[in-house]
């Protein structure tokens, strides 16, 4: 399978996935997951799911209703999607925005202490 073709999957599996949760899931009140990103292995036995969850305190608990509500996901990504089988489905998390935070804390310390 060519790397464009590749590619389309994994964005038509991340638009369903986003399609399903938003429908099939619900989040507490405050709580913001969004999907990054989506892989699968050439043999469809495994997608990893790529999330932003805010607050980041509440990634556990994200994680928990997901998982919780897998086997509706699943049934609602039969119908999305053509597969040769339902892959198993992880979870990762980008720590982009917490570590983009952390580094303009450490900027503006030493900004304050006159190092920079």
């Amino acid at each position: 399978m060519s790397s464009h073709r590749l590619e389309a999957g994994f964005e038509h599996l991340r638009e369903a996935f986003a399609e399903v949760i938003r429908e099939v899931v619900e989040f507490p009140r405050g709580m913001l997951v969004t999907i990054l990103d989506t892989k699968l292995t050439a043999n469809t036995a495994h997608a990893r799911i790529t999330l932003s969850v805010f607050p980041e305190t509440m990634k556990d608990e994200a994680v928990r209703i997901l998982r919780g509500a897998e086997q509706d996901i699943k049934e609602e990504l039969v119908t999305r999607i053509r597969l040769r089988r339902m892959p198993r489905i992880h979870y990762a998390f980008d720590d982009t925005e917490a570590e983009a935070a952390e580094i303009e804390q450490a900027l503006n310390e030493l900004e304050r202490k006159g190092e920079l």
